[in-house]
């Protein structure tokens, strides 16, 4: 008799007043079951980013939904978490004969059989590695955040609501990836990061703008505004599959594309960037990386910035 494919699944970051909400799908092989499965929150960070590694190489399938601040404010936190959820489980790739759910609720909308299990997460192994998959997943996102909001200290609270958090967003306002629609975040203003029609901020929060994109699409942020002396800056630099990236952004408004825009990244500026380059990978005395530069241009003509992202730009030279 063949054995019913079972998912676990689970969440993380229904409580914080910043970033996303993360869910996480996962069908484990039942001959090779990871050691330490439990509930992510009794393990602690250096365990669960081993068992994280663990789970993805052992795991049959691993599916993560990823639900960001707009939406959850456009929808309310636990609708978003139930489309985080339905996410996952469709970027696992197969239909499971079963999913069981950490907590009270089923997914609405959701055509599969389904049981809610109340405290699953330290009772079933596969919503267990779900919920640290989910959970690592997310911490990653909020420490690149930390590179671009270097005063809120989202990489030690994760956009909790910690007293420090709290004290900052009284202090300097909210910023791209806080949720407005939770009140203590709705009292605050956005003052230091408006950038519609005004020419002066187009630099810094094109800079922003495009590590927020890099974040959303899987990329670590290592770096924002890397000085390296004379040499100049590198605007963003980013880990993504072991590869190393420089990112030279360009900002820009009234223009009909980013033909511009990119032009300015001439052979002397592209130079510049390798050097820089260079000197970042022997201060962190990394030997033969992958490496490869990219642009990224955002266009501040309209209310919402056009991004454009061209991987292996240009050669170093």
């Amino acid at each position: 008799m063949n054995q019913i494919v079972l998912a676990g699944v689970d969440e993380a970051g229904r409580g914080p007043l910043a970033g996303p909400v993360v869910a996480a799908a996962v069908v484990l092989n039942p001959s090779e079951l990871p050691e330490g499965l439990r509930d992510s929150k009794k393990i602690s960070e250096k365990k669960r980013t081993k068992l994280a590694i663990e789970i993805r190489q052992k795991a049959l399938h691993v599916g993560v939904g990823i639900v960001h601040e707009q939406d959850i404010d456009r929808h309310n936190i636990l609708q978003a978490t139930f489309e985080a959820m339905r996410r996952a489980l469709s970027a696992l790739g197969i239909h499971p004969d079963e999913v069981q759910v950490d907590g009270n609720f089923t997914i609405p909308e959701l055509q599969l059989n389904q049981k809610a299990i109340v405290g699953g997460d330290d009772l079933v192994p596969e919503i267990s590695a779900a919920s640290i998959i989910a959970k690592t997943t997310r911490d990653a996102m909020m420490i690149s955040y930390d590179v671009l909001f270097p005063d809120y200290g989202f990489k030690s609270h994760k956009g909790y609501g910690s007293k420090a958090h709290m004290e900052t967003l009284k202090s300097k306002g909210r910023t791209p990836i806080h949720r407005r629609s939770f009140s203590p975040v709705a009292k605050t203003s956005n003052l230091n990061y408006l950038y519609f029609n005004q020419e002066a901020a187009y630099g810094r929060m094109g800079e922003i703008i495009a590590g927020m994109f890099l974040v959303r699409n899987g990329y670590n942020l290592l770096a924002h505004s890397y000085h390296a002396g004379r040499q100049g800056e590198i605007d963003l630099i980013a880990t993504l599959n072991d590869e190393i990236i420089f990112i030279e952004v360009k900002s820009f408004a009234g223009e009909s594309d980013d033909t511009e825009a990119l032009e300015r990244v001439t052979p002397a500026k592209q130079k510049q960037i390798a050097k820089i380059a260079e000197i970042y990978l022997q201060s962190r005395e990394i030997e033969e990386p992958e490496c490869r530069f990219d642009i990224i241009t955002v266009n501040f003509s309209n209310p919402k910035p056009d991004i454009r992202h061209y991987t292996d730009a240009f050669l170093p030279v």
